[in-house]
């Protein structure tokens, strides 16, 4: 599983299985859901990124195990 946060495009990525995309659905506004030709879940696109999430502070992690902090600013 990868996350990334897309600067150029405010957006941010949850990449859950590093396959192309066969289908998207626009869950809601600005929130695609990508999935594979078989119909599963592959990533999640988040349009607008900071003006959905507080993303001065980016956690990473295994929780509740260690956890990785990325500070500093969305824009």
């Amino acid at each position: 599983m990868n996350i990334a946060y897309f600067k150029e495009t405010d957006s941010l990525y949850f990449e859950l299985s590093p396959e192309d995309a066969a289908h998207a659905w626009e869950a809601q506004e600005g929130v695609i859901i990508n999935l594979s030709a078989d119909g599963r879940v592959i990533g999640i696109q988040i349009e607008h990124a900071s003006q959905k999430a507080d993303l001065s502070l980016l956690r990473v992690g295994n929780f509740p195990g260690e956890v990785h902090a990325v500070a500093g600013s969305a824009h």
